[in-house]
């Protein structure tokens, strides 16, 4: 892996944070994958939800019909939604890559204590992966395409690395149109960017356009932000109301003595809540987008 940006840099570091303290962690998150659960007449809790997010994927995919396909997952974090795939389809190949040494690093192990033999994990930088043109099928990215700080450059990268006819599938936090303009919520967008060590949110009309530019067609958008919705009460709400004020009471007792506070309460507290504020007012959406390449 090349030469980071400072940018890129912080990235890392806050996920081999949040991994690195993974034994404190919720066994759902390691299990099922820390994103969005999606849900739907049936899912009824917040870990069905998580799953039925993965097997949303796969169906947007369109794995399952047999064939022997490379996908790649960009910015894979610690694999749970690949190894669910591998499970499930064995005749696929799956690579994961990301730029958290710490996540990679219990991917692979998960991988090894599950006996996933097809399937990789790789620590890299998706907008430079090093692979040969035209090596992959199929390529999906969950939650991570808000992390880079180019987002036109990752698109250029996975466009480059579709075969002919492959399929990207991008499901992340999106403007429907612009950025807030209150300056409440102003403020609450600059925190969770601050707390997840997001660079930038950009609306779903530029990722459109990046995925035109960089010659792919048959762009479909799914607008998942009412499957996603229950999320913050199921799984969000008290989590993240639970954490800040946790990290809030920590911040205070480290700052008397001295100390900087790094805990997952720290990580998922504040940002949960300020994301959970612009979903809910209608400022920020949640998109699945699925396009071809020519």
């Amino acid at each position: 892996m090349g030469p980071m940006t400072a940018s890129e840099e912080k990235i890392q570091r806050y996920y081999d944070n949040l991994w690195s303290v993974g034994k404190k962690f919720n066994q759902k998150f390691i299990d099922g994958g820390f994103h969005f659960g999606y849900y739907e007449k049936g899912v009824i809790n917040y870990r069905q939800a998580i799953q039925n997010m993965n097997k949303y994927i796969s169906g947007l995919l369109e794995l399952g019909t047999g064939h022997a396909l490379d996908i790649l997952e960009a910015g894979c974090g610690i694999g749970a939604t690949s190894r669910y795939l591998a499970k499930q389809y064995p005749e696929c190949h799956f690579t994961g890559i990301s730029l958290g040494t710490e996540e990679i690093e219990l991917a692979k192990k998960l991988q090894k204590d599950q006996n996933l033999k097809n399937m990789q994990f790789i620590s890299g930088n998706y907008n430079n992966t090093g692979f040969k043109n035209n090596s992959f099928d199929r390529s999906f990215a969950l939650e991570s395409i808000v992390y880079a700080v180019n987002k036109k450059d990752v698109i250029n990268e996975i466009s480059r690395i579709l075969k002919p006819s492959g399929k990207v599938v991008i499901i992340d936090g999106f403007f429907p149109k612009n950025q807030p303009s209150s300056s409440f919520l102003k403020s609450a967008y600059s925190i969770m960017l601050s707390k997840r060590s997001i660079p930038s949110v950009i609306s779903v009309q530029e990722i459109q356009s990046y995925l035109t530019s960089a010659g792919f067609t048959d762009i479909i958008i799914h607008d998942l932000s009412k499957n996603i919705s229950k999320h913050y009460f199921f799984g969000g709400f008290f989590v993240s109301l639970r954490g800040l004020v946790s990290a809030e009471v920590k911040r205070l007792k480290n700052k008397v003595k001295g100390k900087i506070n790094e805990d997952t309460d720290k990580i998922i507290g504040g940002a949960g809540f300020m994301e959970m504020l612009l979903g809910i007012t209608k400022n920020l959406g949640y998109y699945a987008i699925v396009a071809t390449k020519r």
